[in-house]
């Protein structure tokens, strides 16, 4: 079972699919084009979980997963970046070095 995880900007979606134990298989930048990210994932096999967070207009991001028999995971974008420590609770965003 493949993870595959979306991060959904404005005009367009970065998409990473890793192995469950975190070996990097895909990394791709898909345009918003009607079908575009159901092609991406026909790659994969179907029934796969796929996270994509709940922000802006993700509703049609939603119909292409499922449209790709793939199972959507709707993850809350606040409390993912909290987690993994990008926005303090009190302060707002904090910069992230690299």
């Amino acid at each position: 079972m493949k993870i595959i995880a979306f991060d959904s900007h404005r005009r367009y979606t970065l998409a990473r699919v890793e192995t469950p134990d975190g070996q990097l298989l895909r990394e791709e930048r898909i345009n918003h084009c009607r079908g575009d990210i159901a092609r991406f994932l026909s790659a994969f096999e179907t029934g796969c979980s796929v996270a994509v967070e709940t922000i802006g207009n993700w509703y049609w991001i939603v119909d292409e997963i499922e449209q790709a028999q793939m199972i959507p995971r709707l993850v809350h974008a606040r409390k993912a970046k909290l987690m993994l420590g990008s926005i303090s609770a009190n302060c707002g965003p904090t910069p992230i070095t690299i």
